[in-house]
């Protein structure tokens, strides 16, 4: 893989890992118009570990108040997530797995700008949502449910989670805060199916540390976007670049 070419990945994935527009999906765009054949599939797995020490870093807090809520549950208000990320899981695992097994036939353009069109029309269904209840285990299960499927390129893994989340009137925070959590197993998860025919190359470092700044920016963004309810604008660019794929 060329120097050029794993900078604008690196740069790609910290940005769309963590807005709702789908990082897999352009990655596997730009990997296509970019002409890049070799050890794709490695580089996006690498990018995505990178991804997730974004996450335990920007939600160390939250994280460690998961861990201790067993010990402590009168004093904790996330006292059943670390039951909930369960159950989310297994419902992502049993789903993600299955669709994995032909996930080379969903990296084509044509599928990711299909999904894209998906992934639009749910971000812009968040506009008309109104939060105000706590996280449940059913809502957990629906999550779960729609995580799996978002293993596909070109559906948002936090856009639909945080869009099911808004739909079940989850505080925003909340909608949040679980929305990306939920996702470190599942993650995890990722890299044990592909570690196997994992290709490592020496660029890849560099992108590591590019996609983790770029990442915990795009996440800091992000949260901003969210306090000021405009993550729904996120379905102008989803639908626009699914048209444009759909054109040309």
């Amino acid at each position: 893989m060329e120097f050029t070419e794993a900078l604008i990945l690196s740069i790609v994935q910290g940005i769309a890992e963590w807005l709702p527009i789908s990082s897999s999906g352009h990655l596997v765009l730009f990997e296509k118009w970019l002409d890049i054949k070799e050890a794709s599939l490695s580089f996006d797995i690498f990018l995505h570990i990178a991804s997730l020490a974004v996450i335990l870093l920007f939600f160390k807090k939250q994280i460690i108040e998961i861990i201790k809520a067993p010990f402590d549950p009168k004093k904790n208000k996330k006292e059943n997530w670390w039951w909930y990320v369960i159950i989310s899981n297994i419902f992502t695992a049993i789903i993600g797995y299955h669709l994995y097994q032909n996930i080379e036939s969903f990296r084509t353009v044509d599928s990711v700008a299909n999904w894209l069109l998906i992934t639009a029309i749910l971000l812009l269904a968040s506009k008309f949502t109104k939060g105000g209840q706590s996280l449940t285990w059913k809502h957990a299960v629906v999550l779960g449910i729609v995580q799996g499927f978002a293993v596909l390129p070109g559906l948002s893994r936090s856009g639909v989670v945080i869009v099911l989340a808004l739909a079940m009137k989850i505080k925003k925070t909340q909608a949040f805060d679980y929305g990306f959590i939920v996702a470190i197993p599942a993650m995890l998860g990722s890299f044990l199916l592909t570690a196997r025919g994992f290709v490592f190359e020496p660029i890849y470092i560099l992108a590591f540390v590019l996609t983790f700044i770029i990442g915990y920016l795009s996440l800091i963004l992000l949260k901003l976007i969210m306090k000021r309810d405009y993550f729904y604008l996120f379905f102008v660019y989803t639908l626009i670049l699914s048209l444009i794929i759909k054109l040309t």
